[in-house]
């Protein structure tokens, strides 16, 4: 694995190598969907003055893969390639509230109805003003129809 450039020895441990890096970065939820996202993230957190992520399901937890990040202290949670508990296809109330965090979400839907992940926007007040959950559905909305062209 180490010829392979998998895996790097450094002492007497192993650590992530080019070659899985370099495939790590190449990852697609779906074909361009990364590419498109990082923008739609980066005018949803502008509009909301919050972070943004995009979410995928994965074995079961969603999966945070893009982010437009507007805290800091928002990179520790939702920094892309980590993982949140979710419910129902949602991120779970239980770990919005041990972390004082509301995710106003928009399911990412194909134009044959297909989910593929969705949009996010993550706040750190208890509130969720109606024009917060037209902005990200219509963010969700606009990145599903850039996928279908």
């Amino acid at each position: 694995m180490t010829a392979l450039e998998v895996v790097q020895r450094s002492e007497n441990r192993y650590r992530v190598g080019a070659q899985a890096f370099r495939l790590g970065q190449s990852w697609q939820p779906y074909p361009r969907l990364l590419e498109l996202a990082r923008g739609e993230l980066r005018r949803l957190a502008a509009a909301t003055r919050a972070s943004s992520v995009l979410a995928v399901p994965c074995d079961g937890r969603i999966l945070i893969a893009a982010a437009s990040l507007t805290r800091p202290e928002d990179g520790v949670l939702l920094r892309p390639g980590s993982t949140v508990p979710q419910r129902t296809g949602r991120f779970c109330p239980t770990w919005q509230a041990e972390h004082e965090l509301v995710a106003v979400e928009a399911s990412v839907r194909l134009p044959t109805g297909r989910t593929i992940g969705s949009i996010a926007t993550v706040l750190t007040v208890p509130r969720t003003p109606v024009t917060m959950t037209d902005t990200v559905a219509r963010a969700a909305r606009t990145l599903g129809a850039a996928l279908a062209g």
